[in-house]
C-alpha cells in the first residue's frame, strides 16, 4: 500500500526555491507541488478547485502542506467533503479578512467583502495542524489559534517566526519533514483497499467552496 502523496500548497505569488515547501519537494519522497493554479492571482474558488482536483487525481490519500493564502483554499477544498485528504498541515495560514472572494481586498474595485463570510466554521474531520507564529504580519496567532479550534485541528505557536517563509529564514527546515512523515507513518488505509482517481468531479451546492464560487460570480458581474 503506497503512502499518501504530500501536495504542497503555496501562498500568494508562490513559493521560491529557498522556500521551505519548495526544500521539502525534494527532501521527501511522493511529494510534489500542486497543479493548475495561477499564484499571482489569489481567486480562492479557483485555487479551491484545483487544488480538488489534484487530490482527486490522485492515485490514493493525500496530505495536504499548505502556506498562507493556499491555507485558505486548502481548507475550502477539504470542506467540499474531500474524503481523500487524510491529513493537513497550515502554516501561517493568511487572514481572510485581508481577501475578497476575487483577490486582495482594495485592490479590485466593487469588493466589499471579505473571505470570512464563506470560511468553513466546522470542523474539517482531518487529522491536522495549523502553525503560527506570534509576530506573523498575515495573522495573528490568536485568530489562527481560533480557527484551528473551529476547523478542529491541533495548533502550534512559533515565537517570532515571521510569515514562516524565506525571508525569517525558514528554507531548510527539518521540523515540518519530521510531522509530514509522522503523519505518513501514522496514517492506517481504508480496509477497502486503494482509492482509484476520480475522474467526475462532484460539486457540492451547499459547502464554503460553493459559497465562494457563488460570490466570485457575483463580484465579476
Amino acid at each position: 500500500m503506497q503512502p499518501p502523496l504530500c501536495l504542497t500548497v503555496p501562498g500568494l505569488h508562490g513559493s521560491d526555491p529557498d522556500h521551505w515547501q519548495s526544500w521539502v519537494e525534494r527532501e521527501l519522497p511522493n511529494t510534489r507541488r500542486v497543479q493548475g493554479i495561477d499564484f499571482d492571482k489569489p481567486v480562492v474558488a479557483a485555487w479551491a478547485d484545483a487544488i480538488r482536483d489534484n487530490v482527486r487525481q490522485a492515485p490514493g490519500h493525500v496530505i495536504l502542506l499548505a502556506h498562507s493564502f493556499g491555507c485558505l483554499a486548502s481548507v475550502m477544498a477539504i470542506s467540499d467533503h474531500e474524503s481523500k485528504v487524510c491529513a493537513v498541515v497550515l502554516v501561517a495560514p493568511a487572514t481572510p479578512r485581508r481577501f475578497g472572494a476575487s483577490g486582495l481586498l482594495g485592490e479590485q474595485a466593487g469588493q466589499a467583502h471579505s473571505l470570512v463570510e464563506c470560511m468553513p466554521v466546522v470542523p474539517l474531520k482531518v487529522p491536522g495542524l495549523v502553525v503560527a507564529s506570534t509576530n506573523d504580519p498575515w495573522m495573528s496567532a490568536e485568530e489562527a489559534f481560533g480557527w484551528a479550534d473551529t476547523w478542529g485541528l491541533h495548533a502550534l505557536s512559533l515565537t517570532n517566526a515571521g510569515h514562516i517563509n524565506t525571508a525569517s529564514g525558514h528554507g531548510r527546515w527539518p521540523s515540518v519533514l519530521r510531522l509530514v512523515q509522522g503523519l505518513r507513518d501514522n496514517w492506517s488505509p481504508i480496509p477497502l483497499g486503494e482509492l482509484e482517481p476520480q475522474t467526475q468531479p462532484v460539486k457540492q451546492r451547499f459547502t464554503a467552496l460553493a459559497k465562494a464560487r457563488r460570490i466570485t460570480r457575483v463580484g465579476l458581474q
